[in-house]
């Protein structure tokens, strides 16, 4: 019977009842409750556990609990704050790739030209409720058609890709035919001297 016991259980060295909150998170044989002991340990988890109303609450501590402590085995000093400041940091340089490649498009194409993408304003939980592509699906059909509309312009980015490409390839090749150019008009000024 003490087999059966859950990993909170096994560490507080108590019997596991029947109604064990902990049994459905963390079973006995869970190898990552270790970190997680190590970290917040155990009599916390039988706290946080106890303290959440819902058994989809108490599904989701347990795996911030795993999350948080597998982060803080990785890298002890920063844990999860060192992912975060990781992530912010890798999301500020693409906004500012963005924005670059706008004022880029503006100077190309004109200000009236560049497509414009909004924040899309959607429900609290589009995305992050568990389900399958279906309900995705059935989220984009219930949207506003002010929603669809921006979801849609969201699909011309194959286009502001295609544009960058060609304002590329025609700075190559006016590059190109300044050089030659130049050689050009030098070669025929100093003829005709």
């Amino acid at each position: 019977m003490a087999s059966k016991r859950c990993a909170v259980c096994k560490i507080l060295k108590e019997t596991c009842a029947p109604g064990c909150i902990s049994a459905p998170h963390f079973p006995s044989d869970d190898t990552r409750f270790d970190d997680v002991h190590q970290v917040f340990g155990a009599v916390n988890v039988r706290n946080i556990l106890n303290n959440l109303e819902s058994p989809e609450q108490r599904e989701i501590a347990a795996n911030c609990l795993r999350y948080a402590a597998e982060a803080r085995r990785r890298d002890p000093i920063s844990g999860c704050h060192g992912m975060i400041l990781h992530y912010k940091n890798i999301l500020n340089n693409v906004e500012q790739d963005i924005k670059s490649a706008i004022n880029e498009l503006e100077t190309y194409v004109g200000h009236d030209q560049v497509p414009k993408f909004y924040d899309l304003p959607m429900p609290d939980d589009f995305l992050i409720t568990p389900g399958s592509s279906d309900s995705f699906i059935e989220k984009i059909k219930n949207l506003n058609d002010v929603q669809k509309n921006q979801l849609m312009q969201l699909q011309t980015a194959a286009d502001v890709q295609m544009i960058m490409s060609n304002i590329f390839w025609k700075r190559e090749d006016q590059k190109m035919d300044d050089g030659h150019g130049h050689g050009a008009d030098g070669a025929s000024t100093s003829a005709s001297q």
